[in-house]
């Protein structure tokens, strides 16, 4: 038996963890909805301080704070097609508002993204896998 063999053989012995999802959808969640709520009250002022009109600034905040709240109850409803269908939709609505941050907040040529908004692609990594898994994740 070789050494791969056996490395696929431990693989497959270990737990099969179901709840693995939970750190990273509470994180994510609890982030994007933070960034909503932290717009309250929206003002006019703030939008006007990113360039953006007013009824996307507050589109934006409601927009955080229904993708956070999607990615939690999809996650309590996990074994429902509608608990999938939540946890899709909050990550793609997290995908979308992270792609829109770096556009209108961050532009910059794609390198310096890389370099200098790590955290902000990692958001939108985990968005784009919870679109991408659902609940299978």
């Amino acid at each position: 038996m070789t050494t791969v063999d056996t490395l696929i053989r431990a693989g497959r012995s270990l737990p099969d963890m179901r709840f693995a999802h939970w750190p990273l959808r509470i994180m994510l969640a609890a982030f994007i909805f933070y960034q909503g709520i932290s717009k309250a009250p929206i003002s006019a002022d703030d939008a006007e301080s990113f360039g953006v009109p007013l009824l996307l600034w507050g589109a934006a905040a409601f927009g955080e704070m229904l993708a956070g709240v999607l990615l939690i109850a999809g996650g309590v409803l996990i074994n429902n097609f509608w608990g999938d269908l939540m946890t899709r939709v909050g990550g793609l609505m997290l995908a979308v508002i992270v792609v829109s941050v770096l556009v209108v907040v961050y532009w910059a040529p794609i390198s310096t993204i890389f370099l200098a908004n790590q955290f902000h692609l990692l958001l939108l990594a985990g968005g784009l896998y919870f679109f991408a898994r659902g609940n299978a994740a």
